[in-house]
């Protein structure tokens, strides 16, 4: 209060703080946010309020309607306006806004279906990060771990549902292609991650916003990059690897022509290139900002975003990195992409240098 207002607060003998409102809505006597105004749709639990029900599982048809017939019209729209999903409940679900979910205790897959939408979302701290800060990748943040419970697959349904609404809401003509909901926990979460690259497709086609399709790049390379890994690893190991290159060197080069092969392949499937010409995989990145012009290639760039696939530890020491920082489509971020294998926080993202911004 004393920040706000200049004045010091209120106290009791307990020692409790008191502040005075002095707008109120004249005909209830409720706090409003100015002189003579109205109080909002009163949004608390009253007497006269009966709780929202609680989630349950989408039946077959239900399921069938919302992939394919659910249109972004005003009626819908109500379902996705009036509701939150809540992934922190043993099993996720859709609820009324005015619900109050009771208490419940933190598993180890409590935080499994955060959707991240952009990069600030995916790594904590970013937005208020000075130049050149280096921070690691929520853990788990693109990975889900076996299910607890059956509940898991409730959650996968009912996530499902919202993100083909989310598409549907910004594409009318947008169908989902489907045979039924998938039976197995792998089939599952492949459906998630093509929902969410559709979604981040629409994003990119319809409003230009490539913020979506910069945090599902990073999901595809992650995953790319540890399924190339354990593959490198295992040829390594059966020496068809080895030839003159360190171990490090031969499962590096292996990784980086895997990722590369693989995401050129998602994009050529969701039709990114079509999308923006700003999303690219191992393209030449000039600086023209010296007399001798010279590029580095990052492994792939979307909008002002570079990423890099590598299995060695850089920072801003690195040459490479500067000489992203330092290319004419002026990147505000490097993401750095390491396989998962090789410890907790391989994956980090690299600020914007203060001097370079």
């Amino acid at each position: 209060m004393w920040l706000r207002t200049g004045r010091r607060p209120t106290r009791t003998a307990d020692g409790i703080e008191l502040k005075f409102n002095p707008y109120h809505d004249p005909r209830n006597g409720q706090f409003t946010s100015g002189p003579g105004g109205t109080a909002l749709p009163d949004r608390g639990v009253t007497a006269r309020r009966v709780a929202a029900p609680a989630s349950r599982q989408l039946s077959k048809s239900e399921w069938r309607d919302a992939s394919v017939e659910q249109s972004a019209d005003t009626n819908n729209q109500e379902a996705v306006i009036d509701a939150v999903y809540r992934p922190d409940r043993d099993a996720g679900a859709f609820q009324n806004t005015q619900f109050v979910p009771p208490r419940a205790t933190v598993r180890s897959n409590s935080r499994a279906f955060e959707d991240p939408m952009t990069l600030e979302q995916t790594f904590p701290g970013l937005r208020d990060a000075p130049g050149g800060a280096v921070i690691s990748l929520l853990d788990n943040a693109f990975g889900i771990a076996a299910p607890a419970n059956e509940d898991m697959a409730k959650t996968t349904q009912e996530r499902s549902a919202y993100l083909i609404s989310q598409i549907k809401a910004l594409d009318p003509h947008w169908t989902f292609q489907s045979l039924g909901f998938p039976t197995t926990w792998e089939g599952q979460k492949n459906q998630l991650n093509d929902l969410r690259m559709q979604r981040a497709a629409a994003f990119s086609r319809i409003k230009g916003d490539l913020r979506p399709m910069q945090v599902e790049t990073m999901r595809a390379m992650q995953g790319l990059a540890d399924k190339a890994y354990s593959k490198a690893v295992r040829l390594y190991d059966a020496g068809a690897l080895r030839g003159h290159l360190s171990k490090e060197q031969a499962i590096g080069r292996f990784v980086d022509k895997e990722v590369r092969r693989g995401l050129r392949s998602i994009y050529e499937d969701y039709k990114i290139k079509e999308v923006s010409k700003q999303v690219r995989v191992n393209r030449r990145e000039y600086d023209t900002s010296t007399p001798e012009s010279s590029y580095r290639i990052p492994d792939a760039r979307v909008g002002d975003v570079a990423y890099d696939v590598t299995l060695s530890p850089k920072s801003l020491k690195s040459p490479q990195i500067r000489g992203f920082f330092n290319a004419d489509f002026r990147p505000q971020l490097v993401v750095v992409v390491r396989p998962r294998q090789l410890g907790r926080g391989s994956s980090y993202i690299i600020n914007r240098p203060e001097a370079g911004k």
